[in-house]
């Protein structure tokens, strides 16, 4: 075995007997999973890296330069961060399949961790990315928390927006998802991270954009009932966009939502940001750092 300042190899046994290898390359990690190559980037901090946040992108596309800065930022602030390249994505191989085989391999991942001196992780997943995220948490049981930032749970009703938003997109859909809903009512049945939902133990943080046109409110008051099935207490906040107490009506599809205010952050939390769109703000950014300090303190 090399050095660590050089190229090494390492073997990790997973249950069932399955041996998977990876090693370490300038920028990230390679690692394998049933013969599919997987890299993942590493932005490092100073000093010893026991703990670590694992940001996981969304798309169909690799990660993006904001995604980049994001890792930089928490490297900044004490944490090793992880941005693993989806498989079929950036510098990884293998073939796209939405949130399946994507939560197995992330999982993986979450699990090599601790011989990267890491003692604590968490997992901050935006958009596709949160669906993989909270799948992968549930799978590997290590997790000391997740967030899901603006995230599906329901793939059918997203194709249902999609077929009057982006028709367009939906020959890309069928090819990932090995049909239309109609088609294969299955495959999107597996996609959902709702029954995984109930078996994750770390706290979850749900963030929801009141106005997204592709994720409604809905489905983020969808996995709070499945949380709260499984047990689990679930504080509700809404949110002005700048991150202040939101004081109008919740109305339509935000009216799901029931403010109760900010509770214990090792306990789920859902915040909806009513008047934001499918995007990330400072005051989002600001929220998941304050529950991951929380989580990995």
């Amino acid at each position: 075995m090399r050095a660590w300042v050089g190229l090494f190899l390492a073997f990790l046994l997973l249950p069932g007997g399955v041996s998977s290898s990876w090693e370490r390359v300038p920028g990230g990690i390679l690692y394998q999973r049933e013969g599919v190559r997987l890299f993942a980037e590493l932005c490092l901090p100073q000093g010893r890296a026991s703990r670590a946040l694992v940001l996981v992108p969304g798309g169909f596309g690799p990660p993006t330069e904001a995604m980049g800065e994001r890792c930089r930022q928490w490297a900044a602030r004490g944490f090793l961060a992880v941005v693993p390249h989806l498989r079929g994505r950036g510098r990884s191989g293998g073939r796209i399949t939405g949130c399946l085989e994507e939560a197995e391999d992330l999982a993986l991942l979450g699990r090599i961790l601790p011989q990267l001196g890491v003692r604590a992780h968490a997992y901050a997943g935006y958009s596709l990315g949160a669906c993989v995220a909270l799948k992968a948490a549930a799978l590997e049981g290590k997790a000391r928390g997740v967030a899901f930032v603006i995230g599906p749970v329901d793939f059918a009703e997203q194709v249902k927006i999609l077929r009057r938003t982006r028709p367009e997109a939906l020959a890309r859909w069928r090819e990932i998802f090995g049909g239309l809903p109609e088609e294969c009512p299955e495959c999107y049945r597996r996609q959902s991270p709702l029954p995984l939902a109930a078996r994750l133990q770390a706290p979850l943080l749900v963030v929801q954009a009141g106005n997204d046109p592709l994720i409604p409110p809905a489905q983020a008051c969808r996995l709070r009932d499945v949380r709260e099935k499984a047990g689990r207490r679930v504080h509700q906040v809404a949110l002005t966009r700048e991150g202040e107490a939101w004081t109008l009506p919740l109305t339509k599809g935000r009216a799901c939502l029931r403010p109760t205010g900010f509770g214990s952050l090792a306990e789920d939390h859902l915040v909806l940001f009513p008047d934001l769109h499918h995007a990330v703000t400072p005051a989002m950014e600001a929220l998941v750092e304050r529950f991951v300090r929380a989580w990995l303190r």
